[in-house]
C-alpha cells in the first residue's frame, strides 16, 4: 500500500502534467516479475493524454543514452521499460545525460498522421 506521501506526490505529477486536477485516486495492482525477457531498446513511446483540455497523441523519440529496454514478465499485462535516463515532469518525458541534465533526442523517425492527410 502506497504511503500519503506517495499518494500526494503522485497527484502532484499528474496535476503538473496534465494541467488539472486528479478527479480520484485509484490503487493499481502491480506485480513485478523477478525475471523477464528483454526485449530491446525502446526507441520511442507514444500515449495519448490531455493537456489544456485538449486531447493529443504524444510520441517520446528518446535520447540515445536515455533509451530504457523494454522487457516483458511471463503473464500477461507485464509489460515494462527497464533503466534508462529520462523523467516524468510537467512537460512530459525528458531524457537526461549522464550527468541529470536534460538532452533532446535527434529525431529518427517519421510519424505520419493518416487522419490530417484527409
Amino acid at each position: 500500500m502506497p504511503s500519503r506521501s506517495q499518494v500526494r506526490s503522485a497527484a502532484r505529477l499528474y496535476r503538473a502534467f496534465r494541467e488539472e486536477p486528479p478527479r480520484r485516486a485509484r490503487r493499481v495492482a502491480v506485480d513485478v516479475p523477478r525475471a523477464v525477457a528483454v526485449m530491446g531498446p525502446c526507441e520511442f513511446i507514444g500515449y495519448v493524454t490531455t493537456h489544456g483540455g485538449k486531447t493529443s497523441v504524444y510520441i517520446h523519440e528518446f535520447a540515445a543514452g536515455s533509451r530504457p529496454l523494454m522487457a516483458a514478465g511471463a503473464k500477461r499485462n507485464q509489460l515494462i521499460l527497464v533503466g534508462g535516463r529520462y523523467r516524468v515532469t510537467a512537460h512530459g518525458i525528458v531524457d537526461l545525460d549522464a550527468r541529470g541534465r536534460p538532452v533532446r533526442a535527434r529525431h529518427r523517425y517519421k510519424v505520419i498522421d493518416l487522419d490530417a492527410r484527409k
